[in-house]
């Protein structure tokens, strides 16, 4: 009884320390999708107006020539 109530005890304090995982359900990883969405969006502007200003140097060069 007496290692009973130790091993019932020493797992207590391991599920104490440890704890569980929490599992993903379908809502965390949609919001996760819709920030990586946003994000990648996000790049895609940034390197569309950089696109955008390197061609407008180019032609501003081209016009002066």
């Amino acid at each position: 009884m007496k290692s009973l109530l130790m091993v019932t005890i020493m797992a207590a304090a391991t599920f104490a320390f440890v704890g569980c995982k929490k599992e993903e359900t379908l809502g965390d990883k949609m919001d996760k999708a819709v920030k990586s969405a946003e994000k990648a969006a996000d790049s895609a502007a940034k390197d569309a107006e950089k696109a955008a200003g390197d061609l407008q140097k180019k032609l501003d060069g081209a016009l002066k020539k």
